[in-house]
């Protein structure tokens, strides 16, 4: 151990003494300044590491190898780059010049050829002549080739100064230029950063990059001269150009090794045992890792057997509805169905059935807004109810129910509330019609007697016989009006007695609709008080007028079966309100407690069951007015009255 130890030292010692004899040896020679102006592949730039790199940085360090002097490699602007080359010794830098043009300054050998080109967003006009530019925006390095070109040659457009070409290419993507005027080079390596940018056209101008160096010096600058002769002739410019100016790939410029190798070593020997003691972290985290990667995978595989299983439940459950059930998209195309009734997204049956089913503008107006949507039609001789319902913005519910049994059901229910309200109405009818047959029987009697006086008066005098006439035209009037009194309470029976499923809405008169009503009720009401007003410019309303004529018997049946009491009185009235039109049924019988108003609109609930009642005509009632979306106001207490008012929109 102490051997190993001593070796330690000796060596470290070693490589002490390496490093102060370099460095002595180093700081012994003479220095070469490479000013530096750019920031861009291939040339010259700064990589991730801070350390320098390029054709420039390997050109000017092949000619420092070959001179025996140090490097500093500085870096500024183009301007300072310039004014160093011309006013200090031992300078270098490369820059491209115009050709034609004529630099007041040592140069070297031309390294090699290159354009100018202007460069604009894709999708932009082209550019290939500067009289094309004129007008624009053009950023232009500060100093360059271009720069220099204008100057001599000045053009029509406005030029923006940057420091580096990097700095116009941005200033194009962000709009704040036109156009960006650069080297090739240079510029081939910032399209692939600005992916929206593009060559703009034909190259404006050719240049030559050239090496240029300070004339303090004419022993350095005829050096220089002689390296870069050499260099052609041994090949290694060649090499140089192959490395950093091929075309098709990237170049990678690999960090520069130093000559130590004890230090190198050492380096990585600690490089390594942190790897080590990584890969080992790494690989712990990584077993852990496994494991509970392992552990999710199963939880996960046993999830997603459970929604399988559930689904398939699910789907069956959904497959024995006794509804077709459709998924749609917003584009309507069919996500998913349980198939019951494919045929309802045929178009060519859905023309087929009565009320033409336009089941794609249904499914607009539901992505349009509407939650929901509803229709029933027929086909095949059933009734059939479809509905749609939005479950997100890219879906659509759609369900198609064989409505045929409950359209059956809903019709009986209805005949049997017209047979209930006709067994009511048929002994006042009886009662009605018995009245105006007396009076025809009466006046035909009458009738008779007098044709008998005719006769036997005939041979008198015209004053004796006018009476006689006088008298015969009344009694014909009489019977004319029982006649159409019979004639009007039939029509209204039959017309009441009408079965019937499908409403049909058109325009009516409200007041025309509570006449028939009165007229079917008249037996019942002639033992109350009528108060009767009627507004007579209420406007048209939409509705069935069969349905509204049962509405009306029912709410006036029950507000006479309210009031058995002295001087009952029977209140009917009609008129308009914010621009609608309603109607009120009012008496001043017993009322309603608050839990009986709560539940008059229930199919079957009635208070007069031991009277007969069935408890359907309220909740007729409340059937009908909600398919003419009419308002049914209810005001009532006990003791004092109700009061029925139904509120319709008018035309």
């Amino acid at each position: 151990m102490m051997n190993l130890d001593r070796k330690y030292c000796n060596n470290m010692i070693y490589l002490i003494l390496s490093v102060l004899l370099f460095s002595v040896q180093v700081s012994a020679e003479p220095k070469l300044t490479l000013n530096v102006h750019s920031n861009t592949p291939p040339f010259e730039w700064r990589n991730t590491q801070g350390e320098e790199s390029g054709f420039n940085i390997d050109l000017a360090r092949y000619i420092t190898s070959q001179l025996q002097y140090d490097i500093d490699i500085r870096r500024q602007t183009l301007a300072q780059t310039l004014y160093s080359v011309t006013n200090e010794p031992r300078q270098l830098a490369v820059i491209a010049v115009p050709a034609g043009h004529e630099l007041n300054i040592n140069t070297a050998l031309p390294l090699l050829p290159t354009f100018v080109s202007a460069y604009n967003r894709r999708g932009e006009e082209k550019i290939n002549t500067w009289e094309d530019l004129k007008g624009k925006t053009v950023a232009i390095k500060a100093s360059s080739s271009v720069d220099m070109y204008l100057k001599k040659f000045p053009a029509d457009f406005t030029i923006i100064p940057v420091v580096t070409n990097e700095e116009g290419f941005k200033l194009l993507v962000a709009g704040q230029v036109d156009y960006v005027v650069s080297e090739f080079y240079c510029s081939r390596r910032m399209l692939s950063i600005y992916p929206s940018v593009k060559t703009a056209g034909k190259p404006l101008l050719y240049s030559q990059f050239y090496l240029i160096m300070s004339n303090k010096d004419p022993a350095f600058v005829s050096a220089v001269n002689e390296v870069i002769k050499r260099s052609y002739d041994n090949g290694y410019f060649d090499d140089l150009l192959n490395r950093w100016m091929g075309f098709g790939k990237e170049k990678i410029e690999l960090t520069q090794t130093r000559e130590y190798f004890s230090k190198g070593v050492l380096i990585t020997a600690i490089v390594s045992s942190i790897g080590l003691l990584i890969t080992f972290y790494v690989s712990i985290v990584l077993r852990q890792k496994t494991r509970t990667l392992k552990t999710e995978l199963e939880q996960r595989l046993k999830a997603e057997e459970e929604i399988i299983r559930v689904s398939s439940q699910f789907h069956s459950v959904l497959d024995g509805l006794p509804y077709g059930v459709c998924l749609l998209g917003n584009e309507q195309q069919l996500i998913w169905q349980n198939n019951k009734y494919p045929w309802i997204l045929n178009l060519d049956v859905l023309k087929q059935t009565q009320s033409t089913i336009h089941l794609s503008h249904l499914i607009q107006s539901v992505f349009a807004g509407e939650s929901s949507k509803s229709v029933e039609f027929t086909y095949k001789n059933k009734y059939w109810k479809l509905e749609l319902h939005l479950i997100s913005t890219e879906m659509v519910a759609l369900f198609i129910e064989d409505y045929t049994e409950k359209v059956e059901l809903i019709k009986t229910t209805e005949l049997s509330t017209r047979l209930a309200s006709l067994g009511e109405l048929s002994a006042g009818i009886a009662h009605e019609i018995n009245n105006p047959v007396g009076l025809i029987t009466q006046s035909v009697n009458l009738m008779r007697d007098l044709l008998d006086d005719i006769r036997f008066d005939f041979n008198g005098s015209k004053d004796s016989v006018d009476p006689l006439l006088t008298e015969l035209d009344y009694i014909c009037r009489s019977v004319d009006e029982a006649s159409n009194r019979i004639s009007n309470i039939v029509r209204d029976l039959k017309s009441f007695a009408q079965p019937g499923f499908y409403t049909e809405f058109k325009p009516i008169d409200l007041n025309k609709v509570i006449e028939t009503a009165l007229r079917l009720t008249q037996n019942t009401i002639k033992r109350q008080k009528l108060v009767l007003q009627l507004n007579e410019h209420i406007p048209l309303i939409k509705a069935d007028e069969l349905q509204l004529q049962l509405v009306f018997v029912n709410f006036i049946q029950n507000a006479c079966l309210a009031m058995d009491k002295p001087e009952p009185i029977l209140t009917v009235s009609t008129g308009i309100e914010n621009g609608d039109v309603y109607a009120i049924v009012s008496d001043n019988g017993c009322g309603m407690e608050p839990k009986t108003l709560a539940r008059i609109r229930e199919p079957f609930f009635t208070t007069r069951r031991n009277m007969g009642g069935t408890g359907l005509g309220l909740s007729t009632n409340n059937k009908i007015l909600a398919e003419h979306r009419a308002q049914w106001i209810i005001h009532s207490h006990l003791g004092t009255g109700t009061e029925m008012k139904i509120v319709f929109r008018s035309l």
